[in-house]
């Protein structure tokens, strides 16, 4: 989420938009403090003094969007995710269909077929920035329509193998196994900038 732009701000408690402790994926409770690093750089204030009014607007992700997890068979392969269409057949839902991680906001999919790695994949090769940038971390919440919860599944862009071709950027996820199934309805995507 984004917290809020004015009004009360609390390290702790747990509202959604006022708690930093919320924002971070920590307990409403969490022993946290102003100059420690997570806050910092949530913030943006890596150094010297830092207030309650640092935190206004601020999010963890530059970009998160949740999805409803669909399963489709298509050219021999089971595919299991999200995407605006396999073969002309939407794949699942999701919360907003554009990627904002790029300046064209482009159409986006991440899903895996069979036992394969997820694939996350972006329709725009234009965008700003170029190539293999725009995020740095990913965070993978499964079963969740938030991010809410300090259990889930991270990866590097540095360590995702990139592919790129006309119209089409692509990194592979690869944690060993696809983290999600139908099974969890959702999972919720966060990247870092």
């Amino acid at each position: 989420m984004t917290l809020a732009t004015s009004g009360t701000m609390s390290i702790g408690g747990t509202t959604t938009d006022r708690s930093i402790n919320v924002e971070l994926g920590r307990s409403a409770t969490a022993t946290s403090n102003m100059g420690e690093t997570d806050l910092r750089t949530l913030a943006g204030v890596p150094s010297g003094a830092i207030s309650m009014s640092n935190f206004y607007g601020k999010s963890l992700y530059k970009w998160q969007n949740t999805i409803t997890l669909g399963q489709i068979t298509k050219f021999g392969l089971t595919f299991t995710g999200y995407s605006p269409s396999i073969g002309g057949t939407p794949l699942g839902s999701t919360t907003d269909t554009t990627c904002d991680l790029y300046s064209t906001t482009p159409t986006w999919a991440l899903y895996h077929t069979g036992s394969n790695p997820n694939v996350f994949q972006v329709y725009d090769t234009g965008g700003t920035p170029t190539g293999n940038a725009g995020w740095s971390q990913v965070h993978i919440y499964t079963g969740r329509q938030d991010t809410n919860s300090a259990t889930f599944y991270s990866l590097n862009r540095s360590s995702s193998s990139y592919y790129t071709t006309t119209g089409l950027r692509q990194w592979t996820l690869d944690l060993g196994f696809p983290p999600f199934s139908v099974t969890n309805v959702w999972v919720t995507v966060a990247f870092k900038e």
